[in-house]
């Protein structure tokens, strides 16, 4: 039956159909939860196998690696590499009887002789040699583990471990041998499974060293069939495999790195989902009845709505046939459809004050698009013009004639560009709303002249594309204040810039003719006063010639001194040379001696450079902002904080004067003195941002952000 054929069925029989779509969810959702009921019992049982494994593995491998340090430090003994058996080393002895694991170890070169053991039977070389993990010991470097093995001398299921032996040349002479009893070592370590478990470690070669139960049935056989394939997967893979004994079971594998050997992990996949699967029964019964009570409801309710339904039919088919009067009318039913009833009444008697409000509005609407600068467009699915509104031949140069049934690309008249065309195709294809579309074009006098397009697409009540409104305007004017804007912005940034270099430049021209004037001067007292030093004794025991002499000398230093300073405050080379932070270092110290305040200037990068005109204009903020602490704040100290590698970069200069309210300084010129101005100006003209924090009695923070 096609689908929408369903809906051509009576209102009982598409309720039974809507009653039953409705518990299908319900069923989904029931066998989506014991769905994930049972992947939560498997992760869970997943979590504990593999948390089982892990440990195991672990165990075992930090056992081995126990191991292998000890015997490394056994054969790393000088008595040990003399592999002499009538001299053994009596630390083993001792060694052995502390701890009673390591009693079957064995020392031996590589013939099989010297044997130092402190065994009642010795090892017989042929003996050592069918060992499992011998032959290739005698070629590895660290510690080989060997597989399972009946001892030749206990006769017990054993794992060998072997290290080399190497003589003070360095090389290979003997091996120490160290048998393992793997029913002891499993009792040890699968001591701790639960009994619901079983733990199962295999060698490399899929032979089974250790098992949780049944050790001693199981020890020294290969792993069965269906586990085999257990062995060769990843670590952390989890499968449903049958056990030996009969029982599935949900495995876990985990490796031992440092022998090779396998641990597999796993609990009865029985008692892992035996209640989900219980859970499942018990749903199954709980969503047949609810089914059965569904449809029992579904039908009643089903005899209740068709009386009403039918008294609504009789009625709309009336209002369709032209007879707006009728009316329903309902003596039984639903309280929903009474309220169906009711609007549709009224639906009847507000069509014609519907109506007479739409043309007002429309009659509106014409009035204020008439008087409107803009104008108002639609268009169809194909672009095409069908509809215009507002002064639409002073916006675009043509009539409204000249736009019907045409899209905007078949007017040439229009003397838009071919990139304008096409970035307007593709706004509109997109059948997106757009806002502020500029399109340029040439008026009758060749003049360009802006307009600015915004539309929305419009859709039908079945979702389809109908067609565009919008919106343009005419920015001709706007767009020219705009750019005649940027030509004077333009303008007096580059005059703002040729000001600060012109300033710049006579600072370094005063400060070079300073220097070379007075310089040589200077020099040229400093000799004389030198020469008149040497003049013979009785000359200078005058205490008059002596104290004039010394305040000569004083008052030349202090000079030049001081010229120095004024040299180095115009321009100072530090910067030419060391950068931002060596400059502003240089002018702290001496400033700080002259104005007696404490300078801390702070920097976590000393080694960043930036543009000659950057560091000058940032320097001339700080020269700024600590004279002007040093005139206004009556501060105890300054701290210059710089930030050379943050984006924005920041400096920032605090002090802990008296302060000043910043909004009036800020609004009167007078009254923030020529020092603010300058700094912000500076920083404006280098590109960066200026802020001043400040309140009386809470100092003055300075910043600039570039």
């Amino acid at each position: 039956m096609p689908v929408w054929s369903l809906f051509r069925q009576s209102v009982r029989t598409q309720l039974l159909l809507l009653l039953c779509a409705a518990m299908l969810p319900l069923l989904v959702l029931l066998f989506r939860q014991i769905y994930l009921e049972r992947q939560d019992a498997r992760e869970y049982a997943y979590g504990q196998v593999r948390i089982l494994a892990q440990h195991t593995a672990q165990g075992l491998n930090q056992l081995l690696l126990d191991h292998e340090a000890v015997l490394q430090r056994i054969a790393q003994r000088p008595s040990v590499q003399a592999l002499d058996g009538k001299a053994c080393d009596p630390l083993i002895g001792e060694f052995v009887r502390v701890y009673p694991g390591f009693t079957n170890l064995v020392v031996q070169d590589l013939e099989g002789r010297n044997d130092c053991s402190f065994l009642e039977r010795k090892i017989t070389p042929e003996q050592l040699a069918r060992v499992p993990g011998y032959v290739q010991a005698r070629t590895t470097e660290g510690m080989t583990v060997g597989g399972v093995a009946l001892g030749p001398l206990s006769g017990r299921w054993v794992a060998s471990l072997f290290h080399p032996v190497r003589n003070v040349q360095g090389h290979l002479a003997g091996l120490i041998s160290l048998p393992i009893d793997l029913e002891v070592l499993g009792g040890r370590m699968l001591a701790a499974v639960p009994a619901n478990a079983l733990v199962v470690v295999v060698d490399a070669q899929g032979r089974i060293l250790m098992r949780s139960q049944d050790a001693r049935t199981w020890t020294g056989l290969p792993l069965p069939g269906p586990m085999q394939t257990m062995v060769g997967s990843s670590p952390g893979t989890m499968a449903a495999v049958q056990s030996a004994d009969g029982v599935e079971r949900l495995f876990a594998v985990a490796d031992v790195p440092r022998a090779g050997w396998v641990v597999l992990a796993g609990l009865p996949t029985a008692e892992v989902f035996a209640e989900a699967n219980r859970s499942f029964r018990w749903g199954l019964i709980s969503a047949l009845g609810l089914l059965g009570l569904a449809l029992l409801l579904a039908w009643r309710m089903g005899q209740r709505i068709v009386r009403p339904i039918d008294a609504l039919h009789t009625a709309a088919s009336q209002v369709a046939a032209g007879h707006t009067q009728a009316r329903v009318e309902l003596r039984a039913g639903p309280r929903e459809l009474y309220a169906v009833a009711t609007e549709f009444n009224r639906m009847l008697d507000s069509r014609e004050r519907v109506l007479a409000h739409l043309a007002e509005s429309e009659a509106r609407f014409r009035t204020l698009s008439d008087l409107s600068s803009d104008w108002y467009w639609e268009q169809d699915a194909q672009h095409r013009i069908v509809r215009f509104d507002g002064r639409i031949e002073q916006g675009t140069g043509l009539p409204e004639q000249a736009f019907l049934d045409k899209a905007r690309w078949e007017l040439p008249a229009l003397n838009l560009t071919e990139q304008d065309w096409q970035a307007h195709r593709a706004l509109l294809d997109a059948r997106k709303p757009f806002r502020d579309f500029e399109i340029a074009r040439l008026d009758a006098q060749g003049h360009i002249r802006w307009g600015a397009v915004s539309g929305t697409p419009v859709w039908d009540a079945q979702g389809q594309f109908v067609g565009y409104r919008g919106v343009g305007r005419d920015i001709t004017d706007a767009k020219r204040q705009e750019q005649e804007r940027m030509r004077m912005s333009l303008h007096i940034e580059e005059l703002s810039r040729r000001l600060v270099q012109s300033q710049e430049d006579a600072r370094r021209r005063f400060s070079r003719e300073l220097h070379d004037r007075t310089s040589p001067n200077l020099a040229a007292l400093r000799i004389n006063l030198d020469m008149l030093s040497q003049a013979p004794p009785q000359q200078r025991s005058a205490p008059e010639y002596a104290e004039r002499l010394e305040d000569m000398r004083a008052l030349i230093e202090d000079t030049t001194l001081s010229v120095r300073e004024i040299c180095a405050e115009l321009h100072p080379p530090v910067l030419d040379r060391g950068g931002l932070l060596a400059v502003v270092r240089s002018y702290a110290e001496p400033f700080a001696r002259r104005t007696g305040l404490q300078v801390q200037v702070l920097c976590e990068h000393a080694e960043v450079r930036l543009a000659p005109d950057l560091e000058l204009a940032l320097f001339r903020v700080i020269q700024e902002a600590l004279t002007n602490a040093a005139k206004h704040a009556h501060a105890r100290s300054i701290t210059v904080q710089l930030q050379l590698q943050a984006r924005p970069l920041r400096v920032c200069i605090t002090d802990d004067g008296v302060g000043f309210d910043v909004e009036p300084a800020l609004r009167e010129r007078r009254t923030a003195g020529l020092g603010l101005i300058n700094m912000r100006e500076t920083a404006e003209f280098a590109g960066g941002r200026f802020s001043l924090e400040s309140a009386p009695g809470q100092g003055t923070r300075i910043c600039v952000e570039i």
